[in-house]
């Protein structure tokens, strides 16, 4: 293994063993006659040796004695060195042979051959006296003919038989408070297992084994000999780091010099690298651990950026997002408590460190580029952020202001200062390229991501009804109404509703509003209004029944009121007995009539002509004016008009679709005593049914 081959002014212990000296020799001689150098000479130290001798002969005859003095002084001290070196090796090798009495290592027990009743097994004994041999004549013949036979072992088992107990022979003279945990303390003993195995592997490799180099260090080392409890504690280090995700509990790096020291650098290496393929093999964390170390439910160190692991188990980071995000100094403002809203910001931020990293590889002129380069790489913790113009703070608080811009309910910072951080900290054209990618991103932002992180928001903040208004009015049309139903329980429904009205011009969510805020509440003028430009004039005396009965908000009740924003078609029910009354005098007067139309047929075609020119005459009289005679024709000719067309009509008429629609059925309704013009499918057009009644009443206005 390594060996020291520095000469040292203190001779080691192992030294004095190799020449066959005695420590205490040596500090007797060091302290009574080290003023001449006698137990330098001792120690085969004779260049010093005879060098004390000359300084102290040249100092007394020659000299005021003063580097004879320093010499004595020099050799009570190292004898005083020698003499304790002496009683720890002294103590040292009395433990050694304590403790080898106790392992009994690779000691198998010999068992007994077992013989059947049937065996005669007779040997006689007898002390065989001092001076005289056993004779042969007193023994007896053993019969073997049935002993049992047995099969010898395989390789394997005698393999098995001799293999060190690795756990068995550990002596731990101290356990830190972490490994109470039942958890880790059983996985730590499973690692340790392992890399004693594989040292013991490497070390037969070099005709050694770790059995061996564990007697060599005990014979030689005076103040630590204990270098399984050094792999004890290295297995430590590595099991508390998976569970912690850091080194906090117990680094093991000074572990790792002490096996440096003992059984070399490239060893110690190799241990390494091996720990570190075995962790993969620890045991995920049971409850006891995971409240030990205070982890997520998953397992995962809380971290300010993802506190509960939920990011972490939803998206897969690279170690380079890692190290930056785990360098950069927290935030604590509410947003970063809304899974949404955090998702975001954090995605946004590592795309700008993407637009950074990409650069470094450009042909640029960079202040800290070397910085830049240590924080992606892991080399950066976050509080040189502070000494190193605070670029990390700086840019996630400007992510986080660009997803604050497109958020309702929630504050604007203030980030001028963070703006001129990374101006004087990055080249100009990154400063730009990272302007863009904001720009982009917040572009990308659909209405349904926006909506994923309003119900995140809600579900922080339940008692924020700003924030309910947003997620209704940002939905598709036809989900408005189910969503503010469903929040028809909140404590703050009128305050959604009256918001709702101010900021929408749905006349679906703008009805069940009003009927809301109208059932507990008069309706201030400007909403009086509104109600009246949304439902029919005739259908006034119904909504106020509805509004009486004060019945809760539905769909079957948002059905029933949107029926009232337009006339609801009367029906005419016949008295089929007065019908068939009429159809037999009807029968009488034709025959009556057939009877006189020979005698009378002058008088008749008379009468005829009067009755014409009459028709015509009444026909004249009664000419009909219509105010919207324009509308009615453009509809007949095109046979159906789009909403957005009539709007416009209706605007140049000063009055709203609705009631310009409303206004023309009550004009027609005189005549028709119905509904004639219709809204349906998005388009306006006259009942099919009452076409032909509309051209003629057009004509007679003619």
């Amino acid at each position: 293994m390594k060996s020291n081959k520095k000469i040292n002014y203190i001779v080691k212990t192992t030294e004095c063993k190799k020449n066959n000296k005695n420590l205490f020799i040596a500090a007797i001689l060091a302290i009574f006659l080290g003023i001449i150098g006698i137990h330098r000479f001792y120690l085969n130290r004779k260049v010093s040796g005879f060098t004390f001798l000359m300084i102290s002969i040249f100092s007394l005859n020659f000299g005021s004695g003063n580097l004879a003095t320093l010499i004595v002084f020099i050799s009570i001290i190292e004898g005083m060195v020698y003499l304790f070196k002496g009683i720890f090796s002294f103590k040292n090798k009395t433990k050694n042979k304590e403790n080898m009495n106790k392992k009994n290592i690779n000691t198998p027990e010999m068992k007994k051959i077992e013989y059947s009743d049937k065996d005669i097994v007779k040997i006689k004994e007898e002390k065989i006296k001092m001076g005289k041999k056993e004779d042969v004549n007193d023994l007896e013949i053993i019969d073997i003919s049935n002993i049992k036979t047995k099969s010898i072992p395989k390789e394997n088992d005698f393999l098995n038989i001799f293999k060190t107990n690795w756990i068995k022979i550990l002596t731990i003279p101290y356990e830190r408070s972490i490994m109470k945990v039942t958890q880790v303390k059983e996985e730590t003993l499973k690692l340790y297992e392992k890399l004693c195995i594989f040292l013991d592997k490497e070390l037969k490799n070099n005709k050694s084994s770790l059995n061996k180099e564990i007697k060599r260090i005990e014979s030689e080392v005076l103040y630590y000999d204990n270098i399984l409890y050094t792999i004890y504690c290295i297995s430590e280090g590595h099991v508390t780091k998976v569970y912690s995700g850091t080194y906090d509990y117990y680094d093991p790096e000074y572990s790792y010099k002490i096996l440096n020291e003992h059984l070399g650098e490239n060893l110690k290496d190799k241990l390494f690298i091996k720990a570190q393929e075995f962790e993969k093999d620890i045991s995920p964390p049971n409850r006891d651990t995971l409240d030990q170390f205070n982890l997520t439910e998953n397992g995962l160190s809380r971290k300010w950026w993802d506190n509960d692991g939920q990011l972490r188990s939803s998206r897969k980071f690279s170690s380079d997002e890692l190290n930056i995000l785990n360098a950069t100094p927290a935030r604590t403002t509410i947003v970063w408590d809304i899974y949404g809203v955090k998702e975001q910001i954090i995605t946004l931020y590592l795309e700008i460190w993407q637009v950074i990293s990409n650069g470094l590889n450009k042909n640029i002129k960079w202040k800290n580029k070397n910085i830049l380069k240590d924080i992606v790489d892991g080399k950066y913790i976050y509080f040189d952020d502070y000494n190193n113009g605070k670029i990390l703070s700086s840019l996630i608080k400007i992510a986080e202001n660009t997803i604050r811009e497109f958020l309702p309910g929630t504050q604007i910072l203030n980030i001028n200062n963070q703006q001129n951080n990374i101006k004087k900290y990055l080249p100009e054209e990154i400063v730009d390229d990272i302007n863009t990618k904001k720009i982009e991103y917040t572009e990308h932002i659909n209405d349904e991501k926006l909506i994923e992180i309003l119900n995140c928001m809600i579900e922080k903040d339940p008692s924020d009804w700003k924030l309910k208004v947003e997620r209704i009015l940002i939905d598709e049309t036809n989900k408005r109404i189910r969503f503010l139903i469903d929040y028809k329980e909140d404590e703050n429904f009128i305050k959604i509703a009256k918001e709702i009205i101010k900021k929408s011009d749905d006349e679906n969510l703008l009805l069940l509003c009003l009927y809301e805020i109208e059932k507990g509440q008069k309706l201030s003028q400007k909403n009086a209004k509104v109600l009246k430009n949304i439902i029919h004039n005739n259908n006034i005396s119904i909504y106020e029944d509805i509004i009486k009965s004060k019945e809760e908000l539905s769909l079957e009740l948002f059905n029933r009121l949107e029926e009232l924003k337009n006339p609801i078609r009367k029906k005419i029910e016949l008295d089929m007995g007065k019908v068939e009354l009429s159809k037999k005098e009807l029968n009488k007067t034709v025959e009556i009539v057939k009877e006189y139309i020979d005698d009378e047929a002058s008088k008749e075609g008379t009468k005829e002509n009067n009755l014409k020119q009459e028709t015509v005459e009444t026909k004249c009289d009664d000419k009909l004016e219509f105010k919207h005679m324009n509308f009615l024709k453009l509809l007949l000719d095109i046979e159906f008009m789009k909403i957005e067309e009539a709007k416009k009509i209706a605007m140049e008429n000063d009055n709203l679709l609705n009631a310009f629609i409303s206004d023309v059925n009550q004009e027609l309704y005189e005549y028709i005593q119905d509904q004639t013009v219709i809204i349906e499918d998005d388009i306006i057009k006259i009942d099919d049914f009452y076409v032909d009644m509309v051209k003629e009443l057009i004509l007679n206005e003619q």
